[in-house]
């Protein structure tokens, strides 16, 4: 698992070749198992395939151009039914939606997190382009996909960042 942790990358580039349906489900799969506040788990998904609905979402805002070209795109979508904690439901869908990217790169995939939440005009657009009823808020956009691009590991560790018992000043 370390691995697939190290070599996670955002894929913005797919080839057009389809996703096999046992690892789309894997993938959410994943995304159920991430913890959440109360065990409230409040997130639901889309499975986007189709082409036109993959071009208006391709528009939602400047960083979702490639969406367009992702053989899939999984919305995540939190559930405000399955609220318990106030606020508490925004780290949940953070660990989904990395979870869900964790099991692209394991399943052999390209993903990248287009995020949606908090900027209500986006939360919008996507509600509007995929009739999304008001329970449920546009999360993030995961498009999702085969590519010639690599998962390749790139150090980020920074000593620097490390800080016991206070912050070094």
């Amino acid at each position: 698992m370390l691995e697939v942790i190290k070599n996670r990358r955002c894929i913005r580039t797919y080839l057009n070749k389809r996703v096999e349906e046992e690892k789309i489900i894997e993938v959410i799969k994943a995304g159920m198992q991430a913890p959440s506040s109360k065990n409230a788990s409040p997130w639901e998904f889309i499975i986007v395939d189709d082409s036109e609905l993959l071009e208006k979402l391709s528009t939602t805002h400047h960083r979702s151009v490639h969406v367009k070209n992702a053989p899939i795109c999984i919305v995540v979508l939190a559930n405000k039914d399955k609220f318990i904690k106030a606020g508490k439901w925004i780290q949940d869908l953070g660990a989904c939606t990395e979870n869900l990217l964790l099991e692209s790169v394991n399943q052999g995939l390209g993903a990248c997190w287009v995020g949606v939440f908090p900027k209500k005009k986006l939360v919008n657009k996507v509600r509007e382009t995929l009739n999304i009823p008001e329970n449920l808020i546009p999360y993030a956009l995961i498009p999702i996909g085969y590519s010639e691009e690599k998962n390749i590991f790139i150090d980020k560790f920074d000593e620097d960042k490390i800080h016991r018992n206070k912050f070094n000043i």
